[in-house]
């Protein structure tokens, strides 16, 4: 039994995730934790690679655009 995506569903993922990570630069970008560039650079990396994690364990449970073959 395959699982396939809809392109559909790709498309609203892809979109969502970008929101996602934009909110997380600008928040990141916005607070200025800490005077360095590079620091800010990492720890706005860092926030995205958790908020991705969380983001495909949420779509996971999503049915929308999801069907077997």
């Amino acid at each position: 039994m395959e699982v396939v995506e809809t392109k559909k569903r790709t498309l609203f993922k892809t979109i969502s995730w970008r929101v996602v990570a934009v909110m997380n630069s600008w928040t990141v970008l916005s607070l200025g934790l800490v005077g360095s560039n590079f620091w800010n650079a990492i720890i706005m990396n860092v926030s995205g690679f958790i908020f991705f994690y969380f983001f495909e364990r949420i779509w996971s449970k999503i049915k929308y655009g999801r069907y077997t073959k």
